[in-house]
C-alpha cells in the first residue's frame, strides 16, 4: 500500500521533513517512490513553509494513496483535495497572457 508521509531530514533544533509517496513497509527514512514536495516548519513565512506539487499529489490520491495524519492536514491548508470519480487528476493551467507589446516611442 502507497503511503504519503514525510521523511526526516534536517538536523537537531532544525526539522525539515520531505514530503514523500512511500511504501507503507519501509522505515521512516527510507527510500521513497516520488518526492512531491517538502514541510519547513521553522520557516516564518507562511508561503515557503509547505510546498507540495499539488499535480503529483491529486495523481498519488487518485490512486488510493493513503496520507498520514500530517500529511492530510497539510494538504487541507494547501487546498489540495482527492479528485472526484470521472475527474481529471491534472489542474487546469491557466494560459500564460503575453504583456502587450510597448507603443513605439516619436522621436
Amino acid at each position: 500500500m502507497v503511503r504519503l508521509r514525510m521523511k526526516a531530514m534536517g538536523r537537531r533544533h532544525r526539522p525539515f521533513f520531505r514530503i514523500c509517496a512511500m511504501d507503507s513497509r519501509t522505515g521512516r527514512d527510507g527510500r521513497p517512490i516520488e518526492e512531491l514536495g517538502h514541510y519547513d516548519p521553522m520557516c516564518k513565512n507562511a508561503d515557503t513553509q509547505t510546498v507540495i506539487d499539488a499535480n503529483r499529489a491529486r495523481y498519488w490520491l487518485s490512486v488510493g494513496a493513503i496520507p498520514s495524519h500530517k500529511v492530510q492536514v497539510l494538504l487541507n491548508k494547501k487546498g489540495i483535495k482527492k479528485p472526484g470519480p470521472g475527474e481529471p487528476w491534472e489542474l487546469p493551467v491557466a494560459p500564460a497572457t503575453a504583456p502587450a507589446p510597448e507603443p513605439a516611442a516619436q522621436a
